[in-house]
């Protein structure tokens, strides 16, 4: 299941026994990469044309979602040469087993950036982005194309627009649908003094949006949101204070909650430990929500750490992947969460020692009462992988969890599944990814214990959009 600003597709089940069962601590290495897992994967095969011929540019980001009957919305940044755009975003849907033809969902002028995309049960679909208009200097706008399960046609909306101001960022709009076709989008702009988290909903058959609701408190500069949604229509939101602003508060990570799609927001709750600026910064969230609406929240802090809500209140947030080693970076954190409440979080951490300089992937798994494994490293430190671009699958009931990655080194794209308690060896399911380790871009989403999907960039041969199937 995908959080991160990633969406969650969920379903009232129990908690899940055979796939969290704890496993020994230590490294569990997987083997070296091995050919396509033709049992379990399909073969890839490209979604997009070739957008851009120099490898060094064309799409930078997309992302992926799947429902349980397969029905499948990919999307991804479409770069050109030429002066003033257009830059734009390019899709494709996944229909009875078979891809349509790539089209351009987003305008054709301008600047259309940072593409998220969620699918219903219902088979409704939504694509949101940011524009940038070049008639129009420094301003931005978020929008939102969404196609509902009844109808043929997308229809996009421009849910805000703002001038640009405080610090350039990025500036992804999260969307999420639940089972009954209502769809959540969450987004940060800047109001001229300090950047502000907000989100609207289109109510299943309804022609227009809700009125926006502004989620961070007054006052506050928040920055980095995530936004999960699960079946019933709960929705949450994690921030974090801007690190840009907070010289003497020092940061920390808030949450706030909806309960069904049609609640009220409650105010923000602090889910961190405060770090003072003078020390480092709390950001990167992540969240994701269990079936009873309870959630899991990560963040980097000291390390990667999480908190995990219960009935009583939430756990104090912990340490749940330190650094392995001296001068670690941290790339990539990401989390899933089943329907029962149980996770996986992964992150790739780069090895700055000399003679290493490469990055491995680490993964921990927690339980509803918010129980952490010993943090572990899935990738073989014996061989020379260089890992990136992590991210993680969940199906709803809990059967099917996975971590994805891109191996910079040797050029492919890897899968490790979660089997009786230990990471198998990795699945190679692709090729020819990026031009260089900052651009390795990678979708994965997990719709039931038999389905996922996997997308990412080649830029070895053209820029494309490649994806692979799961289905053993």
């Amino acid at each position: 299941m995908r959080n991160k600003g990633r969406i969650m597709r969920l379903v009232a089940v129990g908690t899940a026994t055979i796939l969290w069962a704890t496993a020994s601590p230590g490294d569990v290495h997987a083997k070296k990469p091995s050919g396509n897992g033709a049992t379990s994967w399909s073969g890839a095969m490209a979604i997009s044309g070739i957008n851009q011929p120099d490898p060094t540019r064309g799409s930078q980001l997309n992302d992926v979602a799947v429902n349980a009957s397969g029905l499948t919305i990919a999307a991804w940044d479409q770069f050109t040469y030429a002066t003033g755009g257009p830059y734009t975003i390019g899709a494709a849907v996944q229909s009875g087993g078979r891809w349509g033809a790539p089209f351009t969902i987003s305008g054709a002028v301008g600047f259309s950036l940072t593409p998220r995309v969620a699918v219903g049960a219902d088979g409704t679909m939504a694509v949101s982005w940011t524009f940038q208009d070049p008639a129009i200097p420094n301003q931005q706008s978020v929008q939102v194309a969404v196609k509902p399960s009844s109808s043929a046609k997308w229809t996009t909306t421009t849910l805000a627009s703002f001038t640009t101001g405080g610090v350039s960022i990025t500036r992804p709009t999260p969307v999420a649908i639940d089972a009954g076709g209502n769809v959540t989008a969450a987004w940060n702009v800047w109001d001229g003094t300090r950047n502000v988290v907000q989100a609207a909903t289109l109510p299943k058959g309804a022609s227009s949006w809700s009125t926006v609701a502004q989620l961070s408190g007054t006052g506050t500069d928040a920055l980095y949101l995530s936004l999960a949604v699960n079946a019933q229509g709960d929705a949450a939101v994690a921030f974090t204070l801007s690190p840009y602003s907070s010289y003497t508060s020092g940061t920390w990570a808030e949450y706030v909650f909806r309960s069904g799609p049609g609640g009220r927001w409650t105010s923000p709750v602090r889910v961190s430990e405060t770090i003072s600026s003078s020390v480092g910064y709390v950001t990167s969230p992540q969240v994701a929500l269990d079936a009873s609406g309870l959630a899991t929240v990560i963040y980097m802090g000291y390390g990667l750490e999480a908190a995990r809500q219960l009935q009583s209140g939430w756990t104090i947030g912990a340490t749940v992947i330190p650094a392995p080693m001296f001068g670690a970076s941290f790339l990539s954190p990401d989390l899933g969460l089943d329907a029962g409440g149980n996770a996986v979080v992964a992150v790739a951490i780069f090895d700055p020692t000399i003679g290493v300089d490469r990055s491995s992937v680490w993964v921990t798994r927690g339980t509803p009462a918010g129980v952490w494994t010993t943090a572990r490293r899935i990738t073989d430190p014996t061989v020379p992988v260089d890992a990136y671009a992590t991210r993680v699958a969940v199906s709803p009931d809990g059967t099917l969890a996975m971590v994805g990655w891109i191996d910079h080194y040797h050029g492919t794209v890897q899968v490790s599944r979660l089997a009786n308690g230990s990471w198998g060896s990795a699945d190679t399911i692709g090729r020819g990814t990026a031009w260089s380790s900052s651009q390795e871009i990678l979708g994965l989403d997990a719709a039931s214990s038999t389905l996922a999907r996997a997308i990412w960039k080649n830029a070895k041969t053209g820029t494309q959009t490649m994806a692979a199937d799961y289905r053993p």
